[in-house]
């Protein structure tokens, strides 16, 4: 055994650094951390900030919402060491900024909602950041102010991103009417033409979008959890609208969380009517018209400790493993749990969260975001290609 990784390492140290540099740069995040043991010299290099830009990154932590302290977010890292140089308070925004909100993440930039000074009374604005390298870019107001609650509720808003496509970015606003769950419309915005498009609903009247407040972007589309157990799918023009059912008849359950995982969408299913578990989907081909739903998994509830009905939240999906991680209320952990090896890690406990009640988001904020860092390329300015 010894004999074996001498001889790796041996091997290893006649490449020049150069070389080696290259050859893992065009690796996944996953792979560059098993190749991080082949010697100390391979190790220091993937670990040295000069190189940092050019290597894959995986899922480094959680933010997660803690209103009435400073800043109103907490950064739970999933490693000893927090990730190098990226600034989680977000201290480099400008004062202006005033009281800040997270709203969403995608692929290691983060969208804030800010409230500047009282006395000056201008509505909320969206800022696009990189905690990673301290940019940002104060986003132009939509044609609905965002946070809004009077008549329309603007308070669910999504960030997409996707660096191997393109160094462009798109928030997606949605327009509800005030105290329903149905999206009326959706306000896109892009940051090559640094406009905001507004968009009525293009799903069908009998396909009414009863949000749930979970969403993720991928592949191109933003997608949305039906309180009517299907996906619901926008593209980034505004142009293709999709509605997707995920369950067939002959099985009940409502959608409570949608991600993605090596490069594959995932939806979650609560089927606390007949089996107490969570069941979990995989759509294998997002780009083919048939949309067909593969079942994946099923989590037992009370194999993981949680108690029957809505006692726990979906808070992220791994980006590069089969670990989902989810808040369990009834005992304040934040949890991973290994869906190859049916194993559940505690990783932390949080207190109180808030705005979750009995599983389901009855508030305006995400309470916990996924985070990736970025350390490749500039975030792109509005306007440029």
């Amino acid at each position: 055994m010894e004999e074996g990784s001498s001889r790796r390492a041996s091997a290893a140290a006649v490449l020049p650094d150069e070389l080696i540099i290259e050859i893992l740069a065009r690796l996944p995040a996953k792979s560059l951390c098993r190749f991080s043991c082949v010697s100390r010299a391979w190790r220091a290099l993937i670990s040295d900030p000069a190189n940092r830009r050019r290597f894959a990154q995986t899922l480094s932590g959680i933010f997660f919402s803690r209103p009435g302290s400073k800043p109103p977010w907490f950064f739970v890292g999933l490693s000893a060491s927090p990730p190098p140089g990226v600034d989680t308070a977000l201290s480099f925004l400008p004062p202006t900024c005033g009281k800040m909100e997270l709203v969403n993440s995608c692929n290691g930039l983060l969208l804030v909602r800010c409230t500047g000074a009282r006395e000056s009374r201008s509505p909320p604005f969206y800022v696009v950041c990189n905690p990673a390298t301290g940019e940002w870019i104060t986003l132009p107001q939509p044609t609905h102010a965002p946070g809004l609650m009077s008549n329309l509720d603007t308070c669910s808003a999504a960030l997409g991103f996707d660096p191997a496509a393109s160094s462009n970015f798109y928030v997606f606003q949605l327009v509800q009417e005030y105290g329903r769950d149905i999206v009326q419309a959706v306000e896109i915005y892009s940051s090559e033409t640094d406009r905001w498009v507004l968009r009525e609903s293009g799903w069908s009247e009998d396909k009414l979008i009863h949000f749930t407040r979970q969403m993720t972007y991928f592949k191109g589309f933003l997608h949305l959890c039906d309180m009517s157990s299907a996906v619901a799918s926008v593209d980034t023009e505004g142009q293709t609208w999709r509605f997707s059912r995920v369950l067939s008849d002959t099985i009940s359950g409502n959608c409570i969380s949608v991600g993605s995982s090596q490069r594959r969408l995932l939806c979650v299913y609560d089927d606390a009517w007949q089996n107490d578990a969570m069941l979990i989907y995989v759509l294998e081909d997002h780009d083919s018209e048939e949309r067909v739903w593969t079942f994946k998994h099923s989590i037992s509830k009370p194999g993981l400790t949680l108690r029957g009905g809505w006692d726990y939240y979906i808070a992220a999906f791994h980006p590069d493993s089969d670990l989902i991680f989810f808040f369990d209320l009834s005992q304040k952990r934040l949890m991973s749990y290994d869906m190859k090896h049916s194993d559940v890690h505690v990783i932390c406990t949080l207190g109180k969260v808030p705005n979750i009640v009995d599983g389901m988001v009855f508030n305006v904020r995400r309470p916990f975001l996924p985070y990736v860092p970025l350390y490749s390329g500039a975030l792109a300015s509005p306007g440029v290609n």
